[in-house]
Formats: structure tokens, C-alpha cells, sequence
């Protein structure tokens, strides 16, 4: 859900107290997402403006995000033109999803100047723009050339041109009689939407069901634009999250939750679909060049095996040969096929064998022979490939289910560090040193019996908790030669039976198999995993193992993680 007009009137009214703030820090840690630090009132307000076209918006946040090692361009532009300037105006232009904020800053001759930032939230064609005093565009996160037909050109140095004008009213400027053909239409949302500037679907569906009468509406709107807000979430009848809205619906949703603030209500209800989309945009390289990798793998996988079948015909070959050879006084020159009989088999019985008409019967026999080594070395070549293959068609498979696991950024950086070790990708050029973070954790669950169970993301993760951190005398498990997460339950000894299940639940979840009934899910003690010379990343054998069949349930998961949160 993208702001609309209505929900951005009401983050530009709590927005005021940053005038006359100055602007400490520019931060930007995603390509449509950037982090303004302003000083005001003694006190450090995190400004955020995200031009995503799904979760546009423009907040106060107390958020923190990870920040790329190297600052993009555009971030370092509004560093060199920003930082130290002072907030003067903050206002919405109209009542659609544009907002101005004025900034005086100094530029490169130290002189005052008025810079503007202008941050369009129209979805896919969101956009933050920095305009010089004379209106011309300095950069934007979104260039749009001329080869855009019908597209206002955005590019540095050109004039900005505003978004055109859909010729709508301003609801919040509108009279009542305005409002008085909404509730006599067939489709009252549908044409609110069309008759009013920054409406959306979502809130004119909730404040039709806020206001029940044109005189109710013009009420609640007016009284928005007194600054009277009443920011909450609306969830669905499951739980999820439906709106972010800066008044209360009625008899909309399932439930509704109030809020102090519209950017309390925007940090609460976008913080897991920031990290959701976040996440997705950076996994989604590794995911093709695993799934690229894989494919070429399983393909060669698939063509050795078709290699090895053929080794009756490759035998073929060879009895073809000696019986042409034996049979040299039945073969005459230019002849397609000669009628032997075939010794081979018992009883001895006719067999056709089809030559070469240009060749004579030493040198078709010659051919045979050539064929048959030529396949015995393809067999032992194939049979030396096929069991490296299978590893690491395990290995990729295993890794395209940790990228799925990963909850942060620096869970994808170790998978892509470590797929750069096993050269899949390249290394980047110049990199710089990756800064130490203790994010990257085995996530944690805790059993019915109050016992924590934990369970890797990743290779590493896997690797760090079975052979560092694991006791040997702690039950691990992992789902039976299926791609998954090493578990290991923190107890010494035998657990309890509760949670030995609720840990193969686990187990059998965190694996390629969670869609699966009855998933098999080894268990054995710690000291009975080991990891073989030069094995990769995540890869172990075991022995003296046990299996539990799981079928995975998803609200048992819920509730150790909730239970891990509790403690």
C-alpha cells in the first residue's frame, strides 16, 4: 500500500516540528530509500522518504537500517549539497502525493541558497528530485529521458515540469455539496476516487464506511485539516495487516489498532514488508545464479547418467567387431550388412550387423572397436563425475533454500561470500572489508518443556552451530538427504519427547520438504556428526542416527517462536 494524499496531509502535519531543524546526516541505504538526520528542537529526528512503488512514503522513523559500504552517488550528492542546511517549509503541493520541503544551505561559494527537494509518491513512477533555486533539476533518483514518449523529461540540468493536474477537487477545500453525489451513485468509492485529488481505493472505501453522510464526511475532512487525526492499523480478520490510515473506519475491518502518531502507524505497519521487499530484491541475483548453476549441473548430472545406461550398447560394439573380425570370409567389398552367427549368446543364433559400404570388413570392424573405447572411457569418465555432481546438486539445492531462510542483508552477504569462495561468482572489484555484525544468528525457538532449540540460516550458521557451538552430548537432526537447516536441541542427553517432535518439526520445516506430509527427519547425538576433509560449506555425515516421520505444522512454529520471544 503506497501513501495517498490523505495519509501524506497527515505525516506533513507532524513533519512541522523539523523546521528550522539542520540536517546532520543523508543516508541512503537503498537505491528508493533515503535517511535524513535532522537536529531540532535538541533532539535527532530520522526523516524517511521511500519512492518504492509499493511502500512510497514519507515518515519520521525510528528505524535503523543497514547501509551499503560504498555510498551510491546520488546519496553523496545530497550529502555535499545538504548536510548542515536548515529545514524552511515543509507542505504538500495540492492535495495529491507530492511534497516540497524547502532547504537553505550554502553552496560551493559559501552563498545562501534556497534548494528544493520535491518527493513525488506516484507509485511506479515515485520519484525524489533536488531542484536548484532557478527550478532546474540537480539530480533525482529516478531519470526519465526523452526517449519516454509522452514521459516529462528528469534529467540534471533540466527544468523541472510538476505532474500534471488531473483536474480533480481538493477534498479538503471542497464544499459539502461536493460530497452530496457519492452517497446517491451506484459505486460511491469509484467515484470518489474519480472526483477527488489523493484519494485512493483503500481510504475512500474507509471513509465512506467512517462517514455515513455527505455532512459527516465533509466533517471528518474538515476536521483532518484542522490537524485532528486519528492514525491506526486496520487488520484482517487473520491477523495480516490491511491499512494505514490517519482516521478510524467503521465496521470495515476485523479490528483496528490506534496510534499516537501517522509515522508510528507507518513504522509498525511497513516494517516487515520493507524487509520482505528488501530482502527479495537482493536475493533474487543470488537466486538466479544458484538456479543457473543448478540447472547446468543437473543437466550434466542427467547426461552422465545417460553416458553410463549406454554401456550395453558400448558392449554391442565390441562383439560386432569380433564377430566381423571371425567372419572375414563372408564379408565382400561394398557389402551394407553381413548375417553371422552371433557366439555370444547361447544358444548361438543369426545377427545382422550393418556396415559401412566404403570401408572394408578390417576397417568397419576397426570402426566398431573405436566405438566401444570410446564409449568405455566416456563410462569411466561419467562414473568419476557423477558422485561430485550429486554433492553439488545437493550443495545449490541446499543453498537456494537458505536464501529463502535469510532475514537480513548480512545473511545474503555471507551467501554470496561463500558462493564467491566456491567460484560461482566473482569476486567484486575493490571490495572493502565487511564490518563486523553479530545479526547473523541461528534463529531461536523454545520447546513446550522450556528447552531452546536453535536452527542455522545458512551454511555458516549450520557449520558454527553443529561444530562450535553444540554440545556433544545435544541431539541434532536434520531432514533425511533432503536440502534443510542443521537443528540442534541445547539439552544434554535424551529430551524430552515433546520436544524431540517439536524439533523435527523444525527440522522438516526449514527444509526443501515443508510442503511435504511425512518428511523423514534424522536425529542422533552431536558427537555422531562429523564433517569430511574438504567437504563444503554445510555438508556433514553422521551415524547411529534415528528417524522421526514429520508432517510440518506451521502454528506449532509460531508458538516456539513466540515462547522464544517471551524469554
Amino acid at each position: 500500500m503506497a501513501m495517498d494524499g490523505i495519509a501524506l496531509g497527515a505525516v506533513i502535519h507532524e513533519l512541522q516540528p523539523l523546521i528550522g531543524g539542520k540536517i546532520d546526516k543523508v543516508q541512503q541505504p537503498e537505491k528508493d530509500l533515503l535517511l535524513f538526520v535532522v537536529r531540532a528542537n535538541n533532539a535527532n529526528l530520522r526523516l524517511l522518504v521511500s519512492t518504492h512503488p509499493e511502500n512510497g512514503r514519507i515518515q519520521l522513523t525510528s528505524r535503523s537500517f543497514d547501509n551499503p559500504m560504498n555510498a551510491p552517488a546520488f546519496c553523496m550528492l545530497l550529502r555535499r549539497r545538504l548536510i548542515c542546511g536548515r529545514i524552511c517549509s515543509i507542505r504538500q503541493l495540492g492535495a495529491d502525493r507530492v511534497c516540497e520541503i524547502i532547504i537553505l544551505a550554502r553552496n560551493e561559494l559559501f552563498d545562501e541558497v534556497s534548494l528544493r527537494l520535491i518527493i513525488e509518491l506516484t507509485g511506479k513512477h515515485g520519484n525524489l528530485l533536488l531542484l536548484e533555486p532557478s527550478g532546474a533539476i540537480v539530480d533525482c533518483v529516478r531519470r526519465v529521458s526523452a526517449s519516454n514518449d509522452g514521459a516529462r523529461i528528469l534529467l540534471p540540468g533540466f527544468p523541472y515540469e510538476a505532474i500534471p493536474t488531473q483536474n480533480k477537487l481538493d477534498p479538503f477545500v471542497a464544499p459539502k455539496e461536493a460530497f452530496e453525489a457519492l452517497f446517491t451513485c451506484a459505486d460511491p468509492v469509484r467515484a470518489m476516487t474519480a472526483s477527488f485529488d489523493g484519494v485512493s481505493k483503500q481510504s475512500a472505501n474507509a471513509l465512506l464506511s467512517a462517514a455515513q453522510s455527505p455532512a459527516a464526511l465533509f466533517s471528518l475532512l474538515q476536521s483532518m485539516k484542522s490537524g485532528n487525526y486519528a492514525p491506526c492499523i486496520a487488520y484482517h480478520a487473520d491477523g495480516e495487516p490491511a491499512a494505514a490510515l490517519p482516521f478510524i473506519p467503521a465496521n470495515l475491518y476485523a479490528r483496528v489498532e490506534p496510534f499516537s502518531s501517522m509515522s508510528e502507524v507507518l513504522d509498525r505497519y511497513y516494517a516487515d514488508r520493507d524487509q520482505i521487499v528488501r530482502i527479495r530484491r537482493h536475493g533474487a541475483a543470488l537466486r538466479h545464479t544458484v538456479s543457473t548453476a543448478l540447472s547446468r549441473a543437473q543437466n550434466k548430472y542427467a547426461a552422465f547418467l545417460e553416458t553410463i545406461q549406454q554401456s550395453e550398447a558400448h558392449d554391442t560394439a565390441r562383439i560386432s567387431g569380433e564377430l566381423i573380425l571371425a567372419n572375414l570370409h563372408l564379408a565382400k567389398p561394398g557389402m551394407k550388412e553381413l548375417i553371422v552367427d552371433d557366439y555370444f549368446v547361447d544358444p548361438p543364433a543369426k545377427r545382422i550387423i550393418s556396415l559401412d559400404p566404403a570401408l572394408t570388413a578390417q576397417d568397419n570392424a576397426k570402426k566398431q572397436f573405436k566405438l566401444y573405447r570410446k564409449g568405455k572411457l566416456g563410462k569411466a569418465y561419467a562414473e568419476g563425475q557423477v558422485e561430485g555432481l550429486a554433492n553439488e546438486i545437493a550443495y545449490l539445492e541446499g543453498q537456494l533454500e537458505n536464501i529463502g531462510k535469510c532475514d537480513t542483508l548480512y545473511e545474503l552477504s555471507e551467501i554470496k561470500e561463500e558462493l564467491i569462495r566456491e567460484r560461482y561468482l566473482r569476486p567484486e572489484k575493490a571490495q572493502a572489508s565487511k564490518p563486523a555484525n553479530k545479526s547473523s544468528a541461528p534463529m531461536r525457538f523454545v520447546s513446550s518443556d522450556g528447552i531452546v532449540i536453535y536452527v542455522g540460516k545458512n551454511n555458516r550458521q549450520n557449520d558454527a552451530l553443529t561444530l562450535q557451538t553444540a554440545r556433544s552430548e545435544n541431539i541434532w537432526l536434520h531432514a533425511k538427504n533432503i536440502p534443510g537447516s542443521h537443528v540442534v536441541i541445547d539439552f544434554e542427553g535424551e529430551p524430552p519427547e515433546q520436544t524431540l517432535r517439536e524439533a523435527a518439526n523444525l527440522a522438516a520445516f526449514y527444509s526443501q520438504s515443508r510442503s511435504s506430509a511425512g518428511v523423514p527427519v534424522d536425529y542422533t547425538p552431536r558427537k555422531y556428526v562429523k564433517k569430511p576433509s574438504g567437504a563444503r560449506p554445510g555438508m556433514v555425515i553422521y551415524s547411529t542416527n534415528r528417524t522421526l516421520y514429520i508432517t510440518p505444522d506451521t502454528a506449532s512454529i509460531q508458538q516456539l517462536r513466540e515462547r522464544a520471544e517471551q524469554k
